[in-house]
């Protein structure tokens, strides 16, 4: 089974590309951390996204049950991202979907397997099922103020061939 965690980051960017139910090709279920949903409900109209999100069954709620670690984690990052990796290691999950260098950095250093906005752009459009990624990218920057230089965006390109 194909478990991933999100950070709200990368979830709202797929959202509002329209592309976060297309994670059901790479993933059986999606975590969403209770901070992570905090952070993308204090967007307008958000809490209606994440509950269609939810109705897919592929996106499920989830809370940390380990406090402590998640504290340690609050060192580093952002609530999201320490309960994401948390969350991770208590549901046995593989992939962390997250945009933040340390907290990818982090749960690679734990054995999970980061995946970003932009891998997932990549790897949608080469198998058809998302628009040329610089137009993507050009409009998470223009509506989110997505901030990503543009050897990150090859590098993703590069990736794509590489399966999820």
């Amino acid at each position: 089974m194909r478990i991933a965690v999100v950070d709200s980051s990368a979830l709202i960017n797929l959202t509002e590309l329209g592309l976060a139910t297309k994670l059901s090709l790479y993933f059986d279920t999606v975590f969403v951390p209770n901070a992570v949903q905090r952070e993308v409900n204090r967007k307008a109209r958000f809490r209606y996204r994440l509950k269609a999100l939810y109705r897919t069954r592929t996106f499920q709620r989830c809370r940390a049950a380990d406090v402590v670690n998640v504290r340690l984690l609050l060192l580093d990052l952002h609530e999201g991202e320490a309960e994401a990796l948390t969350q991770a290691q208590e549901k046995f999950a593989r992939f962390f979907i997250a945009d933040d260098r340390r907290a990818r950095q982090i749960g690679e250093k734990r054995g999970l397997t980061p995946v970003g906005t932009l891998r997932l752009l990549a790897r949608l459009n080469l198998e058809g099922h998302a628009p040329e990624v610089k137009a993507l990218v050009h409009k998470l920057r223009r509506e989110l103020g997505f901030r990503v230089s543009e050897a990150v965006v090859q590098e993703a390109l590069a990736m794509a061939p590489k399966p999820i």
